[in-house]
This record gives structure tokens, C-alpha cells and sequence, in this order.
């Protein structure tokens, strides 16, 4: 007679991630962020209308960089077998890299985290995952990249015209709009 191997629940709770790069007063992304996520993640993972996330949010920092706090914090309860999903709502959320975004899916599988990208409809647990994402991860960095180019060609323009391109105003001028 074969032993059945006894199945345990997975007792790590489920988090969502949201990022947004600038601080405006302007509508709230984050929260948006969280209220997509969480009823996607719901409709996925099968989880009542009550249950409660883990919580990560970096404000005013950009994709660009994996340092950011709440991230780092989230990563390190990921190694803490605290966590069994992150639910966010772009790919570009959580990194416009490629290389980091690849990096950071072989560290989920590493711990069996699921990643599921709510805008996407992507889910990790399900099979053709990586081809999707780093297509989206190619993607991301070069809206990134054409965005900083932009950015540079816009204010070598503006110097050329001798316009003053922002920052601190120089001691002994004011500033005056016209």
C-alpha cells in the first residue's frame, strides 16, 4: 500500500505592490492601484472579499532603481517565507529593467512566489508567464528609455533658447514668469 503525501496549506498571505514616480496632489494612483490589484488578485487566487493584503507602496521614486524601501522591505519578507504572491498592477510597477525584472523572477521561483500583474492578466502560477513578461520587460525599458531621451532633447532645446531649465534660482536673481 503507497503512502499518500499529506498536502499542506500555504499559510503565507498574498501582497501588492504599487509605485508612483512622481508625488503629485494630483488623483490617487496608489489607491487605484491597490483596489485593481486586490479585486484581481481575489478573482485569481479564489480569496474572500475580506481578506487583507500585505501592503507595499514607494512614492516618488522611479522604476529605474531597485533600491526603493517598501520594495527592499517586501523582498526581504519574500525570503522570510512570509509571502506566497505579489500582485501589482503593471509590470513597470515593480521595475523597468529587463534584467532586474529577470532577476526578480527567478528570485520568486526561487521562494515559489507567484507574480501576478493585474493590467496584463498575467498570473506566474499559470504556464507561458516568462515569454510575456520579459516581452513586457523589453517593453517597459524602452518606454523608459525613449522617455529620458526626450526629457534630455526638451531641455537642450530649452537651454539653447537661454531659458532658465529649473532648480534652485541662483543667488542674487528672482524669478520671473512671463
Amino acid at each position: 500500500m503507497k503512502k499518500q503525501r499529506k498536502i499542506e496549506k500555504d499559510n503565507r498571505d498574498v501582497a501588492i505592490y504599487a509605485r508612483k514616480s512622481r508625488i503629485t496632489n494630483k488623483g490617487d494612483s496608489i489607491g487605484v492601484q491597490f483596489k485593481q490589484c486586490a479585486d484581481y488578485a481575489k478573482k485569481e487566487l479564489g480569496l474572500d472579499e475580506e481578506y487583507e493584503f500585505l501592503q507595499y507602496e514607494d512614492k516618488g521614486l522611479s522604476g529605474y532603481f531597485s533600491d526603493r524601501p517598501d520594495f527592499q522591505r517586501m523582498l526581504h519578507d519574500v525570503q522570510n517565507g512570509k509571502i506566497k504572491a505579489i500582485v501589482c498592477y503593471k509590470l513597470d510597477r515593480v521595475g523597468r529593467k529587463t534584467a532586474d525584472l529577470i532577476r526578480l523572477m527567478d528570485f520568486l521561483e526561487m521562494y515559489h512566489v507567484n507574480l501576478l500583474i493585474c493590467s496584463n492578466g498575467i498570473n506566474t502560477a499559470s504556464g507561458l508567464y516568462k515569454i510575456f513578461i520579459q516581452i513586457f520587460a523589453v517593453i517597459a525599458e524602452f518606454e523608459r528609455d525613449t522617455l529620458t531621451e526626450r526629457i534630455v532633447d526638451n531641455m537642450m532645446e530649452l537651454a539653447k533658447d537661454g531659458r532658465w531649465l529649473g532648480g534652485n534660482t541662483p543667488m542674487g536673481f528672482t524669478v520671473c514668469k512671463g
